[in-house]
């Protein structure tokens, strides 16, 4: 089970770098803002994936050049656990910026770090956080192209999404669906506010109706009212759906 956020901290904070010199500095700024834990320190890529897993920090401060693993190795490592922390990468190199947004870092900050490029990033994140909040507390209705116009779609209603193709299938009940001209992977996007979870390469699950999940078939049940659907879901797929639901 993932620890609980403790309430006296609004931004729980990972600070990944080789140099030991520049963990304790960063550690420094970093409690000198208020509303931030630090959930921990590490000194290589691979400590850090563990660290991640377990602790799920909002943010991760993570240096580029370490040996053995890049930064940017341990975010591509990081993707398949379908991990929603930030990754702010923070480096001596300027020309390494491009490659940091490539792999959608959230922010990027040159060493020395000074304390107002610190604040800013910190303040970027607060933001987006609010505003995030504010989509789930406000009920709405997304716009979707279907092959002959648009449907209006309230989140709460859909049980789960399938990939068609470069399509994808919406189903509020197993005979009640429609067919949208957005791929998977940009639906995931648009939903990102509210409560789903890829299960699957193909399959993306609004976890409200999340009933039960089996280990041993390999499946996870969704229930709406007297509809049950049963879905396929690898085994690390329910370990990672198991820490979301905890969290």
């Amino acid at each position: 089970m993932i620890p609980e956020k403790q309430t006296n901290y609004s931004i729980r904070a990972l600070i990944v770098d080789d140099e030991e010199r520049a963990r304790n500095l960063l550690e420094k700024l970093l409690l000198r803002i208020p509303g931030i834990e630090i959930c921990g320190k590490a000194a290589s890529a691979d400590e850090a994936i563990e660290m991640v897993i377990a602790n799920r920090p909002d943010i991760v401060f993570l240096d580029v050049q370490m040996p053995e693993k890049s930064g940017f190795r341990m975010v591509e490592n990081l993707q398949k656990f379908l991990i929603d922390s930030k990754v702010v990468f923070v480096t001596a190199h300027a020309e390494f910026a491009v490659d940091a947004f490539r792999v959608s870092a959230f922010d990027y900050l040159l060493k020395p770090v000074m304390m107002e490029q610190l604040k800013e990033t910190v303040l970027k994140y607060k933001a987006e956080q609010s505003q995030i909040a504010v989509k789930r507390i406000q009920p709405c209705k997304l716009k979707f192209n279907t092959r002959t116009g648009y449907i209006l779609v309230s989140p709460d209603e859909i049980m789960y999404c399938e990939a068609n193709v470069n399509y994808t299938t919406f189903y509020f009940g197993k005979e009640n669906k429609e067919v949208v001209t957005v791929n998977l992977g940009k639906v995931e996007e648009l939903l990102s506010s509210y409560s789903f979870f890829r299960i699957s390469r193909s399959v993306l699950i609004n976890t409200s109706f999340l009933k039960k999940a089996d280990r041993q078939k390999k499946k996870c049940l969704i229930e709406k009212g007297a509809e049950k659907i049963w879905l396929d879901i690898p085994p690390n797929n329910i370990r990672e759906l198991e820490k979301i639901i905890d969290s």
